[in-house]
């Protein structure tokens, strides 16, 4: 990642904000934690089972690749992505 036009400013950041069941939240956060770099989760504390991902351009897909690979295992709606409305 020498080339100048490769760098990605960390204020280039985008949320996907997706609904999965209360009781899967850990095991998402670890999903994510095991991705190093992925995108950094949080919970949205005033709605049940609301995630917000921050995630760049460079690891958009990534993120949503895993959470439709998740969709094989529980419900997970995606409720908005801030970079698809671009």
């Amino acid at each position: 990642m020498n080339k100048e036009e490769d760098f990605i400013p960390p204020d280039d950041t985008y949320r996907i904000i997706a609904r999965v069941p209360q009781e899967e939240l850990v095991f998402v956060d670890m999903i994510f934690k095991s991705y190093e770099g992925i995108a950094m989760m949080t919970l949205d504390e005033g709605e049940e089972g609301i995630i917000k991902l921050d995630v760049t351009p460079g690891t958009h897909k990534i993120a949503r690749e895993i959470l439709q690979d998740l969709q094989s295992r529980f419900p997970v709606e995606i409720k908005k992505d801030e970079l698809e409305l671009e």
